[in-house]
């Protein structure tokens, strides 16, 4: 034990008020059984593993065991010894959860260790209560984590992680969809091409017996992606189409890139180092069939859209009279198990775009807003990029989380009732979130875009993109929300609270960050540039 005395001495103790465990001739012993060494890391915050002096011994079953039970507690492991090989480490960021020292540089840990932010100090525990948990918690994980780790090594690829089949509910289509002069009002300006060729979807990034050790690196230390779910993970399934993350704004130009340059070029193509891609609307919907037909023909003639999945989350099938919309696209009409919010971020098998944009079907927004926040996801694929703002805030007098909606220059939140959100973490969402936020989102039948915020957060460590000076997006004049009812603040104050303890801390993220449209609606002369400013 570590006792601080007064002008910067420190006591360090070694005595064992218990029969210490027998140990290898060069090791410290383990002091007392099990439960009472875990009683005292509990008080701890940081736990001191002396490794064996045996220079030829990388690792004891003394010194893993001292590490896993700072680990299973919360505790940070301080190792002493260079010559040590923890568990995995060629897999595992063994940096953000533990500190290596030598041992000759004994008299510096206690300098060391005051050296480290109560933010860092966090982070490591955080990191390392994460990978106990994960690898070393039960039989199960370390058995899974060994074969994980043969697979990785010998390169055999895991197997896909499955996507949601989509039960189509038939339907007629063929109604004309009228122009909303709303929409349309663009003047000389183009938003872009509609397609008229059939859909193209987002390229497939499977993994193959091709893959060398140091692509793997490359692509999957470069940016998010399946080795990052819950922060810093290696051996997690991988994603059929969704591999990794492609920034527009980074990397080699492909083939045909580069068409949006100025003016009307740039109107009239995406540019970047993605020229060609488009993006799929999911809209959920229950019981609303006329405001749901409104909403979709809104997005008639809606530049880069692949398609339009309709989640009818009702178990009333819709009017076998009613008449749907023929917008150019696709529409596919989903049919759920049950009524739930959770179905809004499944990953249908027909999502066949990397972008999503979640829609509510009573959310009213204009072409050139759409065409916006999609330019700036492309840009920021890891981020939700969306229009409503809200934030959280600590609630003083009562010592818990708040969720707020006023108008605010801060916000931590954008509500997915219009949000552009990468498919990768619809699959997170659906099949590695914990399954007690999904619980809460049936019980309350509320939260989902709450509980979508916490996840992205948590494993970008980066706040939402909010665009545009929106507040709100709802149409005029449509059926009064659930969000209008005062107990759904209420439930979402809950679900706050619930989710920062589900996580262990509160992941989500303030920013002051604003992108907003300077010059994309601005008529200028042809001759002159034409392109996003964003401030």
């Amino acid at each position: 034990m570590l006792h601080e005395l007064e002008k910067g001495r420190v006591l360090v103790e070694f005595t064992c008020k218990n029969q210490p465990k027998p140990s290898l001739p060069t090791e410290w012993a383990l002091c007392g059984e099990r439960e009472d060494r875990l009683e005292l890391l509990k008080l701890s915050t940081f736990a001191l593993i002396i490794t064996p002096g045996d220079p030829h011994l990388v690792i004891s079953s003394g010194c893993a065991t001292r590490l896993f039970e700072a680990l299973e507690v919360g505790a940070v492991p301080v190792v002493l010894g260079e010559q040590v090989q923890l568990p995995y480490q060629d897999m595992l960021q063994w940096n953000e959860a533990a500190l290596v020292v030598p041992k000759p540089r004994v008299t510096e840990v206690h300098f060391l260790l005051r050296s480290l932010s109560d933010s860092d100090l966090l982070a490591m525990r955080r990191q390392g209560r994460f990978l106990w948990e994960t690898y070393f918690s039960t039989a199960d994980s370390i058995f899974n984590t060994v074969l994980a780790m043969i697979r990785t090594r010998i390169q055999i690829p895991a197997a896909p992680i499955r996507e949601e089949a989509a039960a189509e509910i038939p339907h007629r289509s063929g109604k004309a969809a009228g122009t909303d002069p709303n929409m349309a009002d663009n003047g000389d300006l183009d938003l872009g091409p509609v397609e008229t060729e059939p859909p193209y979807a987002s390229p497939k990034y499977l993994r193959n017996f091709t893959l060398t050790v140091t692509d793997f690196y490359r692509s999957w230390n470069s940016a998010p992606g399946p080795f990052h779910l819950f922060p810093h993970t290696p051996f997690d399934p991988v994603l059929p189409s969704e591999a990794k993350f492609l920034g527009s704004g980074t990397g080699f130009r492909p083939i045909g890139g580069g068409a949006g340059g100025s003016g009307k070029e740039f109107q009239a193509a995406l540019g970047g180092n993605v020229p060609r891609e488009q993006f799929t609307v999911v809209m959920l919907t229950y019981e609303r069939e006329e405001v749901l037909m409104n909403s979709l023909e809104r997005l008639n003639g809606l530049p880069y859209l692949n398609k339009v999945v309709v989640v009818w989350n009702s178990p009333k099938l819709p009017s076998e009279d009613l008449l749907w919309p023929d917008i150019g696209v696709p529409i596919m009409v989903v049919r759920t198990e049950k009524n739930s919010l959770n179905n809004r971020f499944l990953p249908w098998n027909e999502i066949e775009t990397e972008a999503i944009l979640s829609i509510d079907d009573d959310a009213h927004l204009r072409h050139d807003e759409i065409m916006f926040g999609f330019r700036v996801w492309r840009e920021a694929r890891d981020r939700i990029v969306g229009f409503p703002g809200r934030y959280h805030a600590w609630d003083i007098p009562h010592q818990s989380w708040l969720y707020n909606s006023n108008y605010s220059c801060e916000l931590s939140m954008v509500l997915t009732g219009a949000a552009f959100f990468h498919k990768y973490y619809a699959y997170l969402y659906s099949y590695v979130m914990p399954q007690a936020i999904r619980d809460m989102v049936d019980e309350y039948i509320n939260c989902e875009d709450i509980a979508m915020n916490f996840l992205v957060s948590h494993i970008t460590r980066k706040p939402p993109i909010k665009v545009t000076s929106r507040w709100t997006f709802r149409c005029p004049g449509c059926p009064q929300a659930l969000s209008h009812d005062d107990s759904h603040f209420h439930e979402r104050h809950k679900c706050i609270n619930f989710f920062v303890k589900v996580y262990g801390y509160m992941p989500l993220l303030y920013t002051q960050f604003r992108v907003d449209s300077v010059l994309f609606k601005t008529r200028l002369p042809h001759d002159k540039t034409k392109c996003f400013k964003f401030i």
